[in-house]
């Protein structure tokens, strides 16, 4: 028997506050007659690119440019069956869940979260039902689908240069849907074909920089020798977006090294030699630039970031060297706790008050 309008409405105004959710709610209304039990149903699902921040932080708000190239892989699984009369009953390996939960006109967005999150942990070695990718902008056309409620659970993917990484909501839908049971108005027709938007978010990538510093030459009388350097890190659009302070002591002739790690990835740094050191002067230009590689990058070959300066001994007779203090944020109270510095080699001295 058809289910009044006026109970669909209801069921269909729950509907509103579930817009975070690309889900078709058929479960809730009885639409116009019968599902039809051997039709086949297309699924279509893209990226909504008109969404440009997500995500917090340097590198994370995500970009149109980086859903042109590159590939998200999406699995299907079918997670239970539907008769005729919209009623579902779980497939093997999802039994304990419920999926006629959806006939409570009181179910809410969080209600489909959670149950799409317990979906997603009974998934074990489950072979999806079927797969494709949204590939360089172009959604993946998922065809040949039996009528029942789908899992979808894109993969996390990275963009071209390994920068952010973009991780998506599973999400539950169910085939066939109508236009009614989605807004609660137009044709209540079931439709077997429908498209979703993916939601998720954009994790920016850090990445490290080694400066490498050699001595040609060396005055042992003179002692130990620090320099100093800046880095200045801009994004595309020459902002400013990181800005540190790195010294390397030696103790002879040759080259040391200093590691700065967790910088954003894909911003280019300019390191500059700001002191040479007593009685030292620079060989090589004092200012170098390269571009932050994501660790992600790295594991795959690439070549993680590193800039070269060469100094040798002036003839003069000035020594001394640096110790650079390192702070870190301390309690709630907004104190600063004083670190000593991590370079290998390098004399550590006692903190100062």
């Amino acid at each position: 028997m058809k289910i009044s309008r006026n109970l669909k409405r209801g069921y269909a105004l729950a509907l509103a506050a579930l817009l975070a959710l690309p889900f078709v709610n058929l479960m809730q209304t009885k639409a116009a007659g019968a599902i039809i039990q051997d039709r086949k149903c297309e699924l279509t699902v893209a990226v909504d690119t008109t969404q440009t921040v997500w995500g917090t932080g340097v590198g994370a708000g995500a970009s149109a440019e980086d859903f042109e190239h590159m590939i998200i892989p999406v699995k299907v699984y079918k997670v239970a069956d539907v008769n005729a009369s919209a009623e579902f009953t779980s497939t093997a390996g999802f039994t304990d869940l419920d999926f006629n939960v959806v006939m409570d006109k009181e179910t809410n967005a969080a209600t489909w979260e959670d149950l799409a999150k317990d979906a997603v942990e009974k998934l074990g070695n489950v072979e999806p039902t079927k797969t494709g990718e949204i590939a360089n902008g172009n959604p993946a056309v998922i065809s040949g689908l039996d009528v029942g409620m789908y899992l979808i659970v894109p993969q996390e993917t990275f963009n071209s240069g390994y920068t952010r990484k973009y991780v998506f909501t599973p999400y539950l839908t169910a085939l066939p849907s109508s236009d009614y049971t989605q807004t609660g108005a137009g044709s209540d027709d079931w439709q077997y074909d429908r498209t979703i938007y993916l939601k998720g978010e954009a994790q920016p990538q850090f990445g490290k920089l080694t400066i490498n510093k050699t001595l040609s030459n060396y005055n042992e009388t003179l002692g130990l020798t620090t320099s100093v350097f800046e880095i200045v890190g801009k994004d595309a659009q020459e902002n400013v977006v990181y800005t540190n302070v790195a010294s390397i002591t030696h103790n002879g002739a040759g080259t040391e090294s200093v590691t700065i790690e967790n910088i954003p990835a894909g911003i280019k740094v300019t390191v500059t030699e700001i002191y040479a050191g007593a009685s030292y002067e620079l060989v090589s230009k004092n200012e170098q630039t390269a571009v932050i590689v994501s660790g992600k990058a790295v594991e795959l070959g690439s070549s993680a970031a590193s800039v070269a300066f060469e100094n040798k001994y002036n003839g003069g007779n000035d020594s001394g060297y640096g110790l650079m203090n390192e702070f870190k944020a301390g309690d709630e109270d907004g104190d600063w706790e004083w670190t000593k510095p991590t370079t290998p080699g390098v004399p550590q001295g006692p903190a100062e008050n």
